[in-house]
């Protein structure tokens, strides 16, 4: 008799936990529609073109940017963790001194122990006669964090996020100079107010010839491809001009694939929006 219970009992709970992992486990169309919808209310961020060549065109360009890499909750925190992060890896970590058993010398006793009316001594490598050994002095070590990625990645949007928020993130169609020529670089930079504290990024695979001999020799002016680019770099230079395809790859390494801006789509002509933003011009 008992036995049956305890069959029934078990039979009613099993299809009660069926029923409600039923009716609260959403469908693969449900989860791909909410997807769809979410992705339908984002729209793109635009920022205006900036020109390197000096021509002025009738129709102003501006650039459409992912909203979920460019237009990230401003998070100060996280800033704070990816330069501390960043500096910690700088430091060398290669201070070292001598700690008494290290130092050269003899071990003989200086003075007998007592009958001389002076302080007691032992050997010379004493940490406190001079030439011996540094008590709890520093010695080679590893200053380096550790920090996980989906942080710095979220670094990474949030200083993109707080440089184009300030008007202070540029985008050009391609980051490249006709002369290798210091001082025609450093005419243009200063007739576009961008002399001094300027990053630029470039998506390719290297920064090209001709812009990197012309900017190496002017100083506040650096040239860098988004694979080397970190969040201290972002927050550490005043303004940052990427091209077409530094935005693309940081998009790629960013982005959460909502909202997918084709090529054709990226650079449009003639768009009035109230959320586009310009480059500060001054130094």
């Amino acid at each position: 008799m008992f036995s049956a219970l305890r069959k029934s009992v078990a039979g009613s709970s099993q299809a009660i936990c069926r029923r409600r992992m039923a009716t609260i486990a959403p469908t693969t169309s449900q989860s791909k529609l909410a997807i769809r919808k979410a992705a339908d209310s984002i729209k793109p961020v635009y920022v205006t073109m900036s020109s390197f060549t000096g021509k002025s065109n009738s129709a102003k360009k501006v650039v459409a940017l992912d909203p979920t890499v460019f237009d990230h909750p401003i998070r100060r925190d996280i800033l704070h963790l990816c330069v501390v992060h960043h500096l910690d890896s700088l430091r060398q970590g290669t201070a070292s001194t001598k700690t008494r058993a290290e130092v050269a010398g003899s071990r003989r006793k200086i003075r007998p122990q007592k009958g001389t009316g002076r302080a007691r001594l032992g050997d010379r490598q004493s940490p406190m006669l001079r030439g011996g050994g540094v008590a709890f002095g520093p010695k080679p070590r590893d200053f380096s964090t550790k920090l996980n990625r989906k942080v710095i990645q979220m670094g990474m949007r949030v200083a993109l996020t707080m440089k184009l928020r300030e008007q202070r993130l540029g985008v050009l169609q391609r980051i490249n100079w006709w002369s290798h020529k210091t001082a025609t670089l450093n005419s243009r930079l200063s007739g576009l107010g961008w002399r001094t504290g300027t990053l630029f990024v470039t998506g390719e695979s290297e920064v090209p010839a001709r812009m990197r001999l012309a900017s190496r020799n002017l100083r506040g002016i650096e040239c860098r491809t988004v694979t080397d680019l970190v969040v201290y770099d972002i927050v550490k230079w005043r303004r940052v001009i990427l091209d077409l395809a530094a935005v693309d790859a940081l998009e790629r390494a960013l982005g959460k694939g909502l909202l997918g801006i084709s090529d054709s789509e990226r650079v449009v002509s003639d768009v009035t929006h109230s959320s586009v933003e310009e480059v500060e011009p001054s130094a």
